[in-house]
């Protein structure tokens, strides 16, 4: 019994044979006549095939090696950088004559003498007689808005 190929064999098509493709013109210098697109659709009438999307190879551009630098590299050129000079700090020499070792808050807030607070509520107060009030309240009153 012959063996045979696995793409011989499956009809689902999820399963390929190892084995390369073969083509009908793979080592001749023209390309194949018949195209799949010409088989299932033939021309109709004048109307011609749409023309392939692809660039001319006569069309591309150059194909030399590109330039590695980028548009921010071109326009932002690095510098050197260079420490600037820093200030030589004077020696220090104290000043001459009495310290005068207040604060600004004695010198802008004299002190005073504290005074006692004066007393607002009265020392005395009265006291209230426990017993009946023998007054007519203003709701049981006689008051000219209440005829």
């Amino acid at each position: 019994m012959r063996s045979r190929c696995l793409c011989q064999i499956c009809t689902c098509g999820r399963h390929h044979c190892p084995h390369g493709t073969t083509r009908i013109y793979e080592n001749s210098g023209h390309s194949c006549p018949t195209t799949e697109y010409l088989e299932k659709y033939p021309t109709y009438g004048n109307v011609l095939p749409p023309q392939s999307l692809k660039p001319k190879q006569e069309f591309r551009a150059c194909r030399g090696k590109m330039e590695g630098i980028t548009t921010f590299k071109s326009d932002y050129r690095p510098y050197e950088i260079v420490k600037q000079p820093r200030p030589v700090p004077e020696e220090y020499k104290p000043k001459q004559g009495a310290i005068d070792l207040g604060t600004t808050y004695k010198r802008d807030f004299n002190s005073y003498k504290v005074q006692p607070v004066a007393i607002v509520r009265p020392l005395e107060r009265k006291q209230v007689k426990r017993g009946k009030v023998d007054t007519v309240p203003t709701y049981k009153g006689n008051l000219p808005f209440q005829r």
